[in-house]
């Protein structure tokens, strides 16, 4: 959004960016690299962190059924619970979602408050 300053000149919010003036991911919908780096960083999780996500158990047996890999199956859910909200998914969002877990991998919650590291 825009705003004018006193002089009546247009006035751009600042992107939130890291120190190496990278942009944030949490207010931006979420990339399939993204998705990709949460489902691993998810580990055996991914279970829980459907049912936190709001996801139902037949949804959960219907992408085990689809899929027998598990790196697959945490993926889905992900690309699931994004695809029930076109346009509002973003990282800030799943990870108001996921906040609630007691164990969330600490390497899931710098992917959504920060994004993946470039190396």
């Amino acid at each position: 959004m825009e705003a004018l300053g006193d002089d009546k000149t247009v006035v751009k919010p600042k992107k939130q960016t890291r120190g190496d003036n990278k942009t944030l991911s949490a207010g931006r919908d979420l990339s399939g690299k993204l998705l990709q780096d949460v489902a691993k960083s998810l580990g055996r999780k991914w279970e829980q962190a459907a049912l936190h996500l709001g996801l139902k158990n037949e949804d959960l047996d219907e992408i085990r059924k689809d899929n027998k890999d598990e790196y697959m199956q945490r993926r889905n859910i992900l690309r699931l619970w994004k695809d029930q909200r076109p346009g509002k998914a973003t990282a800030q969002d799943l990870l108001r979602g996921l906040e609630d877990m007691k164990d969330l991998p600490v390497e899931t919650r710098r992917l959504l408050k920060v994004g993946p590291l470039e190396i």
